[in-house]
Parts: C-alpha cells; sequence; structure tokens
C-alpha cells in the first residue's frame, strides 16, 4: 500500500505530488490545513493538534474523518506517530510531504525516518518544493531523469560507502569508496538525457534539489 503523509512543515505545490498514488492519506496536526490547500481529503488525522486551525480541524470532523489525538507532551513527533499509523494500516511505500521548513530540528528527525523504516524495508521519501529526498543502500542502480537546474547530492549514512558509481554526470566517479562526513559528493549535475547512481555497499541519502 502507498501512503501520502502531510506535516505541517513548508508548503507544497500540487504540481510537486502529481504521479503519486496515494491509497491511504494521512495529516500530521498543522498538515490538515497544507490538505485542505491542495484540495485533499484525508482518510485520517492525528496529532496533539497545537499548530493547526481548529476552524479547519472542525470542518474536517464534520466529515466523519478517523481522528486520532494525541497529548502534547509525548515522546514522538507526529510526523513518526503519522508513520506508525500508516504501517500499521499496511503501507509499504510512504511519501511525507510538509517534513521540512524552518524547524530543522524537525527537518532532520524527519529525515532520519528514512534511514530509521528503510532497515525495517519500507521505502519513504520527502518531497517538498525543492528538494526530493530518498535512501539508498547495498546494490543500488538508480537512474534520475534530466532536469534543468537541478542538483544531486549524496549523503552517506555508514561510516563509509563503496563501489560508487555515477554515470551520466557532470562530474562522474568510478567505483569509489566516500566516507561518511565529507562535502564531497554535494551538487553535482546530470549533464545526459539521464544520471545513473550505483552503489555497491553501504547506505548514503540522495537529495536531488532546485534553488
Amino acid at each position: 500500500m502507498n501512503a501520502l503523509i502531510i506535516g505541517s512543515g513548508g508548503d507544497v505545490d500540487k504540481s510537486r505530488l502529481e504521479g503519486i498514488k496515494a491509497d491511504y492519506v494521512i495529516c500530521a496536526d498543522g498538515g490538515l490545513e497544507k490538505a485542505e490547500k491542495l484540495g485533499l481529503k484525508p482518510d485520517l488525522i492525528l496529532g496533539d493538534f497545537d499548530s493547526v486551525d481548529l476552524s479547519v480541524l472542525k470542518n474536517y470532523r464534520q466529515l466523519n474523518i478517523e481522528t486520532v489525538t494525541f497529548p502534547s507532551e509525548k515522546d514522538y513527533t507526529d510526523m513518526e506517530l503519522a508513520v506508525e499509523n500508516a504501517l500499521q494500516r499496511g503501507a509499504k511505500n510512504i511519501v511525507m510531504t510538509g517534513a521540512t521548513g524552518t524547524r530543522l530540528d524537525h527537518t532532520m528527525a524527519n529525515i532520519q525516518l528514512l534511514e530509521k523504516y528503510h532497515r525495517l524495508g519500507i521505502d519513504i521519501v520527502i518531497i517538498d518544493n525543492n528538494n526530493y529526498i530518498k535512501i539508498i543502500s547495498d546494490n543500488t542502480d538508480m537512474e534520475i531523469e534530466y532536469k534543468k537546474d537541478c542538483f544531486v547530492s549524496l549523503v552517506p549514512v555508514t561510516e563509509k560507502i563503496e563501489g560508487l558509481t555515477l554515470k551520466g554526470f557532470k562530474y562522474p566517479l568510478t567505483d569509489v569508496i566516500v566516507e561518511r562526513g565529507t562535502t564531497f559528493l554535494i551538487s553535482n549535475e546530470i549533464i545526459q538525457k539521464t544520471g545513473r547512481i550505483i552503489l555497491k555497499r553501504g547506505t548514503a541519502l540522495v537529495f536531488i534539489s532546485n534553488d
């Protein structure tokens, strides 16, 4: 099952979500206002509701949408609770939007969720108006279509990544080892019809970004 989770972070244009097939939509707290702007009706609303317009919440509750309320003092963020609820409903692929924004602690925590659930076999990507973020690991062969003014960066998550090859990029690589904590893989560009990322061992975050 494919799930879409909408958080209360930065806005996302509807065009950025085109092509995403969501069987189940979850709004985490203030993400409900994002859903209203996007014209989406969620299947589930959850959170402590400290960041949502109460009039918007009231209107959606009148549609008899399932609502789960958590206390404001809790051990996990609304986004992680939303992911857990998606998994309980059988989701294997999740798109998170409204997961980045001015609160860098929340942005970082949400990015780390990709790593946590990747280890459990769950594929999560983050989309906002400027970024597409996903995680890759052992024996990956990934193709990315060329887009003008688009940058591709990799950030190692494990202590090192091995056997990294980049084809179709401005700065190609062949079977290299890159250690965690370097900026060596930031801001590459695709110069052919597609760019290809091959990774033999290790785990890395892939950022496809535009300014």
